[in-house]
């Protein structure tokens, strides 16, 4: 499912972009981003029947914390106004709590992003944009301190952002995003189903880019 979503996401955009009116940008089609991003998940994150797996344990809220990671971003504008942009990262550390048990754990993810966008150019220096597309969150390394193996499934859904290209000179920019991403995930306890977990975080980042 998800190799076949991202697989048409492609597509599209290659599609697109090779159509007759896809310009390069006078000013360099490339533009790269790197920098931090805090990853910050919605509230309420879900509740998981631990008993499915384990006899005696109870239903349990999950709380998953805030994880703060390197971040860069590849962009291909088509024009002055359309770009695509590939957000990938260094993987994110997350801490987790099962609060009515009082059982800690940690998972890291990699949250790999292809957005459409439209730029809206005010002057040279202020560019700021919006864009939609379709993350691939893929989870690993998740453990609990607890004699269970515990494991979450990959999430495919909808990533929506704004953001702001404030020029330094003719090449460098300080960029600042922020992002909605839809990640929900089964969680299994020793192989078996116990819930899913809302994740579903804003994402806040502050990069340097370079225009070529």
């Amino acid at each position: 499912m998800e190799k076949t979503a991202l697989s048409m996401a492609l597509c599209a955009i290659a599609a697109f972009g090779f159509s007759d009116g896809a310009l390069a940008s006078e000013s360099g089609p490339w533009l790269v981003r790197a920098g931090a991003s805090i990853v910050d998940p919605q509230h309420d994150n879900g509740t998981l029947d631990l008993g499915r797996a384990v006899e005696g344990l109870p239903a349990t809220d999950i709380s998953v914390d805030n994880a703060t990671s390197f971040t860069f971003t590849v962009s291909y504008f088509f024009n002055e106004n359309l770009a695509v942009e590939l957000l990938a990262a260094y993987p994110f550390d997350h801490d987790f709590t099962l609060t009515d048990v009082n059982i800690d754990g940690h998972v890291d993810h990699l949250p790999p992003t292809l957005s459409l966008q439209w730029h809206m150019p005010f002057g040279d220096r202020w560019k700021p944009y919006v864009g939609a597309g379709i993350n691939w969150t893929m989870f690993s390394n998740a453990h609990v301190d607890a004699p269970v193996n515990v494991s979450l499934d990959d999430s495919v859904g909808l990533a929506l952002q704004t953001g702001i290209d404030i020029a330094l000179t003719d090449k460098w920019l300080l960029n600042f995003d922020v992002r909605y991403i839809h990640i929900t995930s089964d969680a299994q306890v020793n192989g078996v189903k116990v819930g899913t977990v809302d994740i579903n975080p804003m994402v806040y980042g502050v990069n340097v880019g370079y225009r070529f």
